[in-house]
C-alpha cells in the first residue's frame, strides 16, 4: 500500500491510497464519510451477530424444551415449529386448507319460455374461477327464486 498526501494552492487537501494497482484519492469529506459509512457496516454487522446468537439460543432452548433424557426421538408439534420458525425470522410451514363458501349472484336477461327453463339456464351455464393455486370444485347450484322481469 502506497499512500500520498497532496495540497494545491486553492485546492483542497487530498489523500491518495494505492491498493493492488488501484489508487483511491480522498477529500477530506469523502474520507470522513468512508470511515462514517465503515462505522455503521460494522455496527450493522454487529447487529447481525448478536441476532444470529439469538437464534441459535431460541433453536436450543425449543429442543431442549421437548427433549427427554435418554431417549433417541422427540416429538414436536407443526404448530410449535412454526411458531420457533417465526421466532428468528423464517417463513413457517404452510398448510393447505379447504373452505365451504356461499356466492349469492343475481342473472339478469334470461331468455326462456318458462320459468323451470329459466332455471335450467342458469344450472347449466353458471361457473365459478379460482384464480390462485388449489382446485375449486361447485358442489350445488340452488336457484333460490326465478321471476319474471317487468
Amino acid at each position: 500500500m502506497t499512500m500520498y498526501y497532496t495540497e494545491l494552492d486553492g485546492a483542497e487537501p487530498t489523500v491518495s491510497i494505492q491498493v493492488k494497482g488501484t489508487r483511491y484519492t480522498f477529500t477530506s469529506e469523502s474520507l470522513t464519510r468512508l470511515i462514517e459509512e465503515k462505522d455503521s457496516v460494522k455496527e450493522e454487522i454487529s447487529q447481525v451477530h448478536r441476532s444470529k446468537r439469538n437464534m441459535a439460543g431460541d433453536v436450543k432452548a425449543f429442543f431442549e424444551a421437548v427433549y427427554t433424557d435418554n431417549e433417541t426421538d422427540m416429538v414436536v408439534s407443526v404448530d410449535d415449529v412454526n411458531e420457533l420458525l417465526v421466532n428468528i425470522g423464517a417463513d413457517p410451514f404452510t398448510r393447505s386448507w379447504s373452505a365451504t363458501i356461499l356466492i349469492t349472484a343475481t342473472v339478469t336477461g334470461i331468455e326462456a319460455s318458462s320459468k323451470d327453463e329459466a332455471e335450467n339456464i342458469i344450472k347449466d351455464n353458471v361457473e365459478v374461477n379460482y384464480n390462485d393455486d388449489g382446485d375449486i370444485w361447485v358442489d350445488d347450484i340452488d336457484v333460490q327464486s326465478v321471476h319474471a322481469e317487468s
